[in-house]
Formats: C-alpha cells, sequence, structure tokens
C-alpha cells in the first residue's frame, strides 16, 4: 500500500467531514427552530405583558397624581395664550372684527 501524501489525506478527511457537518448543522437548525417557536410565544407574550404594565403603571400615575390638574391647566393657558397671540399680531391685521352682539 503505497504513503498518501499530506494533500491527499487533508482532502479525505475534508470530504469525510463535509456530510457530518451538514448532517449536524441540519439537525441544530431544527432543534432550535422548534426552541424558539416555543420560546417565541412566550417572549411576545411577556412583551406585551410588560408594555401593558408599564402604560398603565404611569397613567395611574399621572392621571392620580396632584401633577395631572396642573398639566392641564397649564396646557390650557398655553393654548388660550397661543390663539390669542396669533389673533392679535396675524389674523387682527387682515380681518375687521366681528361684534357678536346686535
Amino acid at each position: 500500500m503505497a504513503e498518501k501524501s499530506y494533500g491527499q489525506l487533508l482532502t479525505e478527511g475534508i470530504v469525510r467531514a463535509i456530510p457530518w457537518a451538514i448532517v449536524f448543522s441540519l439537525a441544530f437548525l431544527i432543534t432550535m427552530k422548534i426552541f424558539m417557536g416555543m420560546l417565541g410565544q412566550e417572549v411576545k407574550k411577556a412583551i406585551d405583558l410588560t408594555a401593558k404594565t408599564a402604560i398603565n403603571t404611569s397613567m395611574n400615575t399621572v392621571l392620580s397624581s396632584e401633577v395631572f390638574p396642573k398639566i392641564k391647566q397649564n396646557t390650557k393657558e398655553a393654548i388660550e395664550y397661543t390663539v390669542n397671540t396669533v389673533n392679535r399680531e396675524l389674523v387682527s391685521q387682515y380681518v375687521k372684527p366681528i361684534s357678536g352682539k346686535k
């Protein structure tokens, strides 16, 4: 029996390893797909629950605190100020005031 060269031994080893690599890769992929399929739904549920809890907690905190009426009042005043400023500086130059009383 003739001695095989290093290149031939390397080539034979690679040729033998390729089918095993494919088999193990497919088995790994199939296992991971099954595992991720089972785990994926639980992760989605956990994310949804966390988001809902965070939203509910923040809404309850803001709406039940003393800060919310102040925010509401400040927003109302800001809108009134903006409307009056726009009316006074922009609209009043081009439109005659309409009196509501007759």
